[in-house]
């Protein structure tokens, strides 16, 4: 695994960008990408058309997957309360680049909408 330095955006659906730079692991040979997002440990496994998005700490566990054009059934664990919920993504863009992932999602509970979301992700060795 490489070091590398990278910015992460995600906006919301209230179009609230929150916006962080850190540090990071990137493991060139299986595309996975690993950080630290506050108290949050954040990993990217990407194939050619597809990203698994896991972001876990102590109080919930939440894996995503993007595929463009696709909904796909997801896991979110609420730890502290012991609830699992089943969520449908959405994915209307995707891009996957050497340097760059961009996903703009829709995430729906129970067939409702939850919001639109984008995420950001810009990446080079350290």
């Amino acid at each position: 695994m490489k070091d590398i330095k990278l910015v992460a955006e995600l906006i919301n659906s209230d179009n609230e960008p929150i916006k962080i730079e850190t540090k990071g692991r990137y493991d060139k040979i299986n595309k996975i990408i690993e950080y630290v997002e506050n108290d949050l440990n954040v990993k990217l496994k990407i194939t050619n058309n597809k990203i698994i998005l896991n972001r876990k700490n102590e109080d919930y566990d939440l894996n995503l997957e993007f595929e463009l054009n696709k909904r796909l059934e997801c896991k979110y664990k609420v730890k502290t309360i012991g609830l699992d919920l089943e969520l449908d993504v959405y994915t209307s863009e995707l891009k996957i680049t050497d340097k760059e992932l961009y996903i703009n999602y829709e995430l729906f509970s129970e067939n409702n909408s939850i919001g639109v979301f984008k995420y950001k992700l810009l990446f080079e060795e350290w």
